[in-house]
């Protein structure tokens, strides 16, 4: 992996997440999120698509524009990092479906380089 790593735990909380969505996660090309479990919106989701149930974080490309959004791919995860599944943005908005990654911690070396930023 090149240059300073985002998460200093990432492999410690999502074990099994494979390298190459880490390293994107890692360099922020992509983005991880928990999901809103008790939020009526991923119940109703659930039930369209129960595999989701499984499903703690989402991740996904938060470079991808509004009006583009229906040809974005989304990776639902488990707790471990195997993935649930993949869902498109035609089935789907992650709106109001997320919320921070409290479990991840963003490491020292990459607040100091975004304060120099």
């Amino acid at each position: 992996m090149h240059g300073i790593e985002k998460y200093d735990n990432l492999k410690d909380v999502i074990p099994k997440l494979q390298s190459v969505l880490a390293e994107a996660i890692q360099s922020e090309f992509l983005e991880i999120k928990k999901i809103d479990k008790e939020c009526e919106k991923f119940i109703t989701l659930a039930e369209h698509i129960p595999e989701l149930s499984r499903a703690e974080y989402v991740i996904f490309s938060h470079h991808i524009k509004k009006n583009e959004h229906k040809n974005e791919i989304f990776v639902f995860i488990d707790a471990e990092g195997g993935i649930v599944r993949h869902v498109s943005g035609r089935e789907m908005e992650l709106y109001g479906l997320l919320e921070p990654c409290v479990t991840l911690h963003v490491s020292d070396e990459y607040q100091k380089q975004q304060e120099h930023a």
